[in-house]
């Protein structure tokens, strides 16, 4: 260590400072000199820590200038390849832009169809609005005073016609437009039978909806207590396949009920408001009625053919949702598979039993702006005014036809992983944090699908399984999914 270096130490601690020769030779004091050292060393502390406050600072800007950028930097999306997407919509109940054109058409202008069969003169007119608020006080809140041949007084009959049957194929015919195509594939001389069917409702509604079948030849058993019903909606369906220029099919008109034989054996099954008046005039649970009306429908058909279809609709109240869901149920353990609107085979989970969780039933809604403006004034001067139509519902078919449209669907690369299929069937439903949800129904059970996303009810969608154990709802017992 050199001269200038040692004195450069020494200066760093006042303590070990000594006076040189030259400076005892000049009388300075050595306590003054220790004094000035320590004050010069106490400026280069001062200094020092003035320079490290003021590089800390500088370092916490730019990482909040970094920080700010970052947040305010906008997204990039993803690659398609790296990350395919986690949602996948499947189908709509009610798509309206799958029912075709014409029968849009019909449906607009039903009341000229039904006026070319059945006009009505001006006070019929007038009074048809009072017709149809007395006709439905008889089907809602007096349904325990109604007669059971209703059906057959003309005033009640043209009521229920110039109203609930077009509502019912307003309703039905979006239903129809939307239904899988391969449970709706019907082949020449095939039977089918709708029980309950009034003016022909269901037929009528399938005519309409689904024009690669009006050139099949098909062959309806039309079943109703009501003969006169039964004529009044023939005399409607040879007016439609006249408008849409087809020949109608043939249709066997046969006054019984339900339980009541036909010559030939169906292979398409339908009815559709039935069993809500049939349920009336029991008195037995709903899980043993639900077990013998499936049996009564089972033996419209050939066992032996394993190509029988059944379409069951019903209101969609609590008390049909529970039991489509016990039909369902029952159905299943007789070997038949529910296409729709189920997208599994495992245990309902909206069944509209456990009440405790709020007792949710499968029921299907759409809003009714789409609606002939006709139809909606007509409401409105019933004072029956109609914001939504909602429908519960079940397509079944045979175990064997259902197992090859299956093993179709994993040839599809959404089978490659492990998916899980849901349909939404709630309107939507605000949750805290300004989040949306909506009920589903799936194979793992209830879902409360959480998402920023307008969904709609009747849609399906398929996501893969999440790997992580979902969380239940606290109110329903639900799954939440979140698919954002």
């Amino acid at each position: 260590m050199d001269g200038k270096d040692k004195e450069n130490k020494e200066v760093g601690n006042p303590e070990k400072i000594e006076l040189k020769w030259w400076e005892k030779r000049q009388g300075i004091c050595l306590y003054q000199k220790k004094v000035q050292a320590k004050a010069e060393q106490q400026k280069k502390e001062k200094r020092e820590q003035k320079k490290k406050l003021a590089e800390q600072k500088k370092a916490e800007g730019d990482a909040a200038a970094k920080k700010a950028e970052k947040t305010a930097r906008p997204r990039r999306e993803p690659s398609k390849k790296r990350n395919p997407p986690v949602v996948r919509s499947l189908d709509s109940l009610y798509n309206i832009d799958s029912v075709p054109q014409d029968a849009k058409e019909i449906i607009a202008d039903f009341m000229d169809v039904v006026a070319d069969s059945h006009p009505l003169n001006s006070r019929q007119r007038a009074l048809l609005p009072k017709h149809i608020r007395v006709l439905s006080h008889y089907l809602t809140d007096e349904r325990k005073d109604r007669w059971l041949g209703y059906m057959n007084e003309t005033t009640s009959l043209s009521a229920y016609v110039h109203y609930y049957l077009w509502w019912n194929l307003v309703r039905l015919t979006r239903l129809f437009s939307n239904l899988p195509k391969d449970f709706l594939k019907l082949s020449q001389d095939d039977v089918c039978l709708d029980i309950g069917s009034g003016p022909l409702t269901v037929p009528i509604a399938l005519f309409l909806a689904r024009p690669e079948l009006r050139s099949v030849r098909l062959k309806w058993y039309c079943m109703d207590i009501s003969s006169q019903a039964l004529q009044f909606g023939m005399d409607i369906f040879l007016s439609v396949a006249a408008r849409l220029k087809c020949e109608a099919w043939e249709i066997v008109r046969v006054k019984g009920e339900f339980g009541d034989r036909i010559k030939q054996d169906a292979s398409f099954v339908t009815c559709a408001n039935m069993f809500n008046e049939a349920n009336e005039n029991t008195d037995m649970p709903p899980e043993y009625t639900a077990k013998k009306f499936a049996e009564k429908l089972l033996a419209y058909t050939d066992k032996a053919n394993h190509s029988a279809k059944f379409l069951i609709i019903e209101p969609g109240v609590p008390k049909s949702g529970r039991f489509i869901s016990l039909l369902r149920d029952a159905f299943i353990r007789k070997d038949f598979v529910p296409l729709s609107p189920c997208t599994h085979c495992a245990e309902c989970p909206m069944n509209g039993e456990d009440k405790s969780k709020g007792g949710k039933w499968c029921n299907y809604v759409f809003t009714t702006e789409d609606a002939p403006k006709v139809l909606l004034k007509l409401s409105d001067q019933s004072n029956l005014t109609k914001e939504r139509a909602v429908l519960s519902f079940v397509a079944l078919a045979c175990a064997g036809e259902a197992k090859a449209e299956s093993g179709e669907k994993k040839k599809d690369s959404l089978h490659k992983e492990e998916f899980l299929s849901f349909r939404i069937a709630s309107d939507p439903i605000r949750l805290p944090g300004e989040r949306t949800g909506y009920y589903a129904c799936s194979s793992e059970g209830l879902l409360l699908v959480v998402t920023q996303t307008a969904l709609h009810s009747g849609e399906s969608y398929s996501v893969r399984m999440p790997k992580y154990q979902m969380r239940t709802d606290w109110k329903s017992g639900a799954f939440i999914l979140n698919l954002d």
